[in-house]
């Protein structure tokens, strides 16, 4: 006799609750499956149309080298509308001073793997150079030094002060928008720490990914400026080509999503999980706003901090570990104008401001240029994000007011006139960071996913474990429709 259908229940209709949704759909298709979410589908992911602007609230890519998200993409039948980085617009610039300035070609992150394009850019100063050239010869960090390190010390001790503060800290900092005094090198960017190791020089190991790139091109320059032909150290900057969205904006995949799964899972849209116990007879009872639900297993796919609250009551040492996690809020303000009254904006995917510029805004993508369709013809559209570790104290005004500070701080690099409009997204508590602080972020997920594993019928998936993007959470929804799979059969 056959065991029962067991009764799952997925806790969050973020992109990641819906990507581990969809995954456990196709592991167990003999289960029952419920998603409760309180607010929205999708979480911080979505899109809406004004005026035939495109108007992204949260993320507008996906990373192409983490296979997790395209692979949820081809599965959802999605892969004919992936939008690439509109070709003119594959590089970025640094803000300085009045200025907007290319990032050099070749440059990755932090260090740069042509030599010639990064001595002829002004993005940094000669003494700045000079010590930046000082990797070539410093010696590596001990292979096992134990304590984690921040990008912080780390950058200044392989680059210098100069290059941290002008390069690594808008670029890398600022996908996490984290202070780069406390995040965690080891886990946000593991291959810097492998170049020192492998190369002894950062500069020697992106100058031999730069040759390689070039020899997988067929060429012996690196490519094109973009990264049309040349992999993935050709572009001025993070690599823009392995960048995608979806036409429309990827709200699309959310809404494949809640398609899909509401043809044979119970959708529940203005559900609030309260509180999280274990079952008299092993499973789980999860109380909500609108009553309490039984299940066998629970994916919990929330911020650490929420998770937290709803495990106190079921294992409060797991709660206390989610805890340590902290958060930071973020907010996007999309900015859409008249051509006319937009003069100068460059064609670029977007550019970032270094905190030294002491400006509100982190960063701003030129979304009219990023990627086709996102604008009316003869109008331009830009996105801020304001916020992040080192600046909620931004947040704290009124709409009106973060619009203005913004505009104010647009200004300072190209004229631009009155909006046609402007909307506002706020993200409180939404950006996880990834601190060195108890131990460094790697080890306390070490200790949160065993925790994890001693709960049977039960999984954890958010942006607070290995990973902010949604191939991350796609990735963790894959784990997380595994384990469970697992433990029912076991």
């Amino acid at each position: 006799m056959s065991a029962p259908a067991p009764h799952i229940l997925v806790i969050g209709g973020g992109s990641g609750g819906l990507a581990t949704a969809y995954r456990l759909r196709r592991r167990l298709p003999q289960a029952r499956i419920t998603i409760i979410e309180a607010k929205r589908w999708g979480g911080v992911t979505g899109t809406s149309v004004r005026d035939g602007f495109v108007l992204e609230h949260g993320p507008d890519s996906i990373i192409r080298v983490k296979p997790a998200g395209m692979r949820l993409i081809a599965d959802l039948g999605l892969t004919d509308q992936v939008q690439s980085t509109a070709p003119a617009a594959r590089h970025g610039l640094i803000a300085r001073g009045n200025r907007l300035i290319p990032i050099p070609e070749g440059l990755y992150l932090m260090a740069p793997g042509k030599i010639a394009p990064f001595l002829r850019s002004p993005l940094l100063s000669w003494p700045g150079k000079l010590r930046m050239a000082c990797d070539l010869v410093l010696p590596r960090r001990g292979e096992f030094a134990r304590d984690d390190e921040s990008l912080g010390r780390f950058v200044r001790r392989r680059l210098g002060r100069e290059a941290l503060e002008r390069i690594a800290q808008p670029l890398v900092g600022g996908i996490y928008t984290a202070d780069p005094e406390e995040l965690s090198v080891a886990a946000t960017m593991p291959q810097f720490l492998e170049m020192e190791q492998t190369h002894g020089s950062l500069i020697l190991a992106m100058m031999e990914r730069s040759r390689q790139a070039a020899l997988a091109a067929g060429g012996t320059t690196g490519g094109k400026v973009g990264g049309q032909s040349g992999g993935e150290n050709s572009a001025s900057g993070p690599r823009y080509g392995l960048f995608a969205s979806l036409n429309g904006g990827l709200q699309r995949l959310v809404d494949r999503l809640v398609e899909v799964l509401s043809r044979d899972c119970d959708l529940r849209l203005g559900v609030r999980a309260t509180h999280l116990h274990r079952g008299d007879h092993g499973g789980w009872t999860v109380g909500t706003n609108n009553g309490s639900i039984d299940a066998d297993a629970v994916a919990l796919a929330l911020p650490a901090h929420a998770a937290a609250e709803l495990l106190t009551p079921a294992d409060p040492a797991l709660a206390e570990l989610l805890t340590t996690i902290p958060y930071a809020s973020v907010a996007t303000v999309n900015l859409a104008f008249s051509a006319a009254d937009a003069p100068g904006v460059p064609q670029a995917a977007g550019f970032v401001v270094p905190e030294v510029e002491h400006r509100s805004v982190l960063a701003c993508t030129i979304a009219s240029a990023k990627y086709a369709d996102r604008a009316p013809p003869g109008t331009v559209l830009l996105r801020a994000f304001v916020g992040g570790a080192r600046h909620e104290d931004a947040l704290n005004v009124d709409d009106d007011s973060l619009v203005h500070s913004c505009l104010t701080d647009l200004r300072r690099w190209f004229t631009l006139g009155e909006p046609r409009f402007t909307v506002v997204h706020r993200w409180p508590k939404a950006m996880a960071q990834y601190t060195v602080a108890g131990g460094g972020h790697l080890a306390r997920v070490a200790r949160i996913r065993a925790r994890e594993a001693a709960l049977s019928g039960f999984a954890l998936v958010g942006n607070g474990y290995e990973g902010v993007g949604i191939p991350d959470l796609a990735a963790q929804g894959e784990a997380a429709a595994e384990r469970i799979a697992r433990s029912w059969s076991a």
